[in-house]
């Protein structure tokens, strides 16, 4: 598709402005699906800040924008510019330091950045290119402006994690119809491909490590980075494809799921500004928002900001307000990061988690917010599978380990005494069956060959 609309702008060594969360950008982005009136006063709670937000932005008139602090202190405002265009400026103290100017049709035309002395320190300018836009970026320590180009998409998984987390060297950060997107110059862009090229090698050269070792017990032996819910927070889902967990067995009494997946709307076209006001007394920070009237689309039951993202709660709710029986939890793009059972906010019951390609992660029982009961969990890094039993977000006990072409690697028994017994699966045909006690120590091994002599 490519970037159409840039929302907000900024420059990393000056602006910390969290462009995942960012209100303006959920705004104007749910404004450029629809081009319908959004009109709305909200209250916005970000790290036990109150903002209270007043705007309201529809065709051919100039965006009505005001925030203020709970002291009654203007944050953010809109003010006429020459033309038809306008300014929303942001004010740290009393002192103006960004403004962004916009044309009559609320595009984004300029950013400027102010010094102390309420001079144009900095400015970026979005610029067509052919296949797309780039940025125009001044500085005042620079004799000329240079060309920002959008970093590159990186196709390997783990590559694009590191790379999120680890490479700071962009300048300018863009939230646009294409998501949050980092500028980069030329030189910076060639370190970008050094450092890919560097990731990528760590990745070849890495050495794979075994679900079984030699004198230790299992449960110290899983690699848990295969199955890291931290990583995939952001997970997703085209919920069109999702399924209904409340399906039972044949032979077992039917039951009604309400608020199933049957029940949820199709949200997938559903403005990132869609809200209700809710309050999450989980370790999910709360975002306190109300839904415009005039907005199109289901409203979701609840927010939840998380890592910095603000994810949508479709489902059953308690009396205080807490996602509490079966439900979905969906990204800001309406696809789905967790669908399943809640008890008091937290993932507890049968549910299912993805991977932010699509892949499931993992579907079986949850226990706050951690895996624990019995599950499947599937590798990111190879596809394979561990089928069993789950204590604290780690395979342990009876379980079973199945590459992605359906080889049994390993089972895993669990006696009554408490001992246990590892049955290991090796590429010869043989099978290294071990006994531990239940301090993990080994007792016995012995090798036995599965093709007759």
């Amino acid at each position: 598709m490519g970037i159409h609309y840039f929302y907000n702008f900024c420059i990393r060594e000056i602006d910390d402005t969290d462009l995942e969360s960012d209100i303006l950008s959920a705004v104007r982005k749910s404004y450029f699906a629809s081009f319908e009136k959004i009109r709305d006063k909200i209250t916005y709670d970000s790290e036990g800040i109150s903002m209270l937000y007043d705007y309201c932005i529809e065709r051919d008139k100039p965006l009505r924008w005001t925030v203020k602090n709970l002291h009654g202190g203007t944050v953010e405002e809109v003010l006429p510019a020459d033309g038809d265009r306008y300014y929303l400026c942001f004010y740290r103290g009393d002192q103006l330091f960004k403004r962004l100017l916009f044309s009559k049709l609320h595009t984004l035309l300029k950013a400027e950045y102010m010094d102390d002395n309420g001079a144009v320190s900095c400015y970026i300018e979005p610029r067509k290119i052919q296949g797309g836009l780039c940025l125009l970026y001044q500085d005042s320590r620079l004799d000329q402006p240079i060309v920002l180009y959008a970093m590159p998409d990186v196709s390997n998984e783990r590559i694009e994690e590191q790379m999120k987390r680890q490479y700071k060297d962009y300048t300018v950060e863009a939230s646009t119809n294409e998501g949050v997107v980092r500028f980069l110059s030329d030189s910076q862009m060639a370190h970008f491909r050094e450092f890919v090229d560097k990731v990528q090698a760590a990745i070849n050269n890495e050495e794979e490590t075994s679900f079984v070792g030699s004198d230790a017990p299992l449960f110290e032996k899983i690699n848990a980075k295969d199955f890291n819910m931290k990583r995939n927070l952001s997970a997703s889902l085209d919920i069109s494809e999702a399924k209904n967990f409340g399906v039972v067995a044949a032979e077992e009494e039917a039951v009604t799921i309400h608020n199933s997946v049957d029940d949820i709307p199709d949200v997938s076209d559903t403005p990132a500004v869609d809200t209700n006001v809710s309050e999450n007394k989980s370790d999910e920070n709360s975002v306190a928002l109300s839904q415009s009237t005039e907005a199109s689309g289901a409203k979701p039951d609840k927010l939840i900001k998380a890592d910095g993202a603000v994810y949508s709660y479709y489902g059953e709710l308690d009396a205080s307000g807490n996602r509490s029986g079966y439900g979905r939890t969906l990204t800001d793009l309406g696809r789905t990061a967790y669908e399943g059972q809640y008890l008091n906010d937290k993932r507890s019951g049968k549910g299912a988690y993805f991977y932010k390609d699509g892949t499931l992660c993992y579907s079986g029982d949850w226990s706050e917010n951690v895996r624990h009961g019995v599950g499947i969990g599937v590798s990111a890094r190879d596809g394979s599978l561990h089928v069993g039993k789950w204590v604290n977000n780690k395979p342990e006990g009876n379980g079973t380990r199945i590459t992605a072409d359906g080889e049994i690697k390993f089972v895993c028994k669990e006696l009554s005494d408490g001992c246990t017994v590892l049955m290991n699966y090796l590429d010869d045909d043989t099978v290294v069956i071990s006994k531990y006690d239940k301090n993990g120590s080994k007792l016995s091994e012995k090798k036995i060959s599965l093709i007759d002599n």
